[in-house]
């Protein structure tokens, strides 16, 4: 949601005690606002687990030998960062 995007007006029905806590909570000018955000986030969090859900299985260990452990992790890291000369200052 962008401050630029348009608005479309919609009707919404809302349980009664949510609609009461909506308005004890919240500001009348800042209902539309706040409702929105809500939803935009909710929505958000939708494609997410979309995402993850097609993206299950996706990994397979034997695909990946050199994390099969702590140990190993370690080492991995370890290489990635002596190639990047990730802990080396850089000399001026």
């Amino acid at each position: 949601m962008t401050l630029a995007s348009a608005s479309v007006r919609m009707n919404v029905l809302l349980p009664a005690d949510v609609a009461r806590d909506l308005r004890a909570q919240v500001p009348p000018r800042k209902r539309a606002r706040f409702v929105a955000e809500a939803v935009a986030r909710e929505l958000r969090r939708l494609e997410l687990q979309a995402a993850l859900d097609d993206s299950a299985g996706a990994w397979e260990d034997a695909d990946h030998p050199e994390l099969i452990d702590g140990a190993a992790i370690d080492r991995w890291i370890a290489e990635g960062r002596a190639q990047m000369n990730w802990d080396r200052r850089e000399e001026s």
